[in-house]
């Protein structure tokens, strides 16, 4: 499964479902009377796709396409889903090896996404221990996370859905698809493995090691200041492990490697907005190719780190009037 781009798909029978989930065969069957229903966003970003749903009352019962993992994510009326005859509880998450069977129920519309990737790829993609249930054919879990993480997937789910129904076009940019690529993984490992993070398997590393992994990636970066630079860019530059950037980064600044990246995009579109010389970008355009998908998020993130808008930065750039003709401003 390799893909790139995304389309929005309603579907109204029953059986044009089988194969509308990557990576998954899906049966379903109506449970109310009146429309059946199913709204779909799929966001095909290379070895991973992500899907977000809607969907009207109805049983279901799926199977993961061998080679493929499944990350599955309930997003409304939790309180009345069943999967595999389990209640499902807040801040839930699936966990379905290749071939795994899941058989559900809701007798209430309900929502959901999923995070679609192949097995053999992900341990490394989403740095999980070893034995992990995505990695083993058949395994399936439900796991109890922690409500912020939950809520981060949540949100970028949410996100990356409203950029795809307000800007179909503008989403579909590489850096686009490289950023939410890389939120995607980070907030997904955060999901499985984050209560582990930062405990006594982190602490017992060596600080020393941490430091030369940060420094040479450090030296990458400054060597390529004019670009954004993505946490797989940078584990095959440094030729070092996903888990061991993860653990360098959160063990000496406490952040993630994304988070890190993200202040250093958002830090080289404030210098392009200040920038003195030429004619005076387009807000929308400088973030978009620095790889800042939804402009709503990107203007709050960028207020709540500078202190003003990404549209007052730039009226207060040399020039005087360099903000004759821009668009509204982004607010955050």
């Amino acid at each position: 499964m390799r893909a790139e781009g995304a389309h929005l798909s309603r579907i109204t029978e029953p059986e044009d479902l089988v194969h509308a989930v990557p990576g998954v065969v899906f049966r379903a069957t109506p449970l109310s009377a009146g429309p059946f229903e199913v709204s779909l966003t799929t966001i095909g970003l290379g070895d991973i796709t992500l899907q977000a749903g809607h969907s009207t009352p109805h049983l279901a019962f799926a199977v993961a396409r061998p080679g493929m993992a499944v990350v599955q994510l309930p997003l409304e009326n939790v309180d009345t889903l069943v999967l595999n005859g389990r209640a499902v509880r807040p801040w839930t998450v699936g966990l379905h090896g290749g071939g795994a069977e899941l058989l559900r129920a809701n007798p209430r519309e309900s929502g959901h996404a999923n995070l679609v990737l192949p097995m053999d790829r992900a341990e490394e993609l989403l740095w999980l221990p070893s034995g992990s249930t995505l990695v083993r054919p058949g395994a399936q879990d439900l796991l109890q996370t922690r409500p912020e993480a939950w809520n981060r997937m949540a949100g970028i789910v949410h996100a990356a859905n409203e950029a795809v129904v307000s800007d179909s076009q503008a989403f579909n940019l590489e850096q686009a698809h490289r950023a939410l690529r890389d939120a995607l993984l980070d907030a997904a490992h955060d999901l499985i493995v984050g209560a582990g993070v930062g405990g006594n398997a982190v602490r017992s590393q060596n600080p020393r090691a941490w430091r030369r992994v940060i420094t040479t990636a450090d030296e990458y970066l400054r060597a390529h200041v004019a670009r954004p630079i993505y946490t797989e860019e940078l584990c095959s530059a440094l030729g070092v492990s996903a888990s061991g950037l993860a653990q360098a980064f959160r063990g000496t600044f406490g952040l993630s490697p994304h988070r890190f990246l993200k202040l250093r995009r958002l830090a080289m579109v404030r210098s392009l907005l200040r920038a003195r010389e030429g004619q005076s970008p387009l807000v929308k355009s400088v973030a978009l190719a620095h790889g800042f998908w939804h402009l709503g998020q990107f203007a709050h993130d960028y207020r709540a780190l500078y202190g003003e808008t990404p549209s007052d930065t730039l009226a207060r750039a040399p020039g005087g009037d360099r903000g004759r003709g821009r668009p509204p401003r982004m607010r955050g």
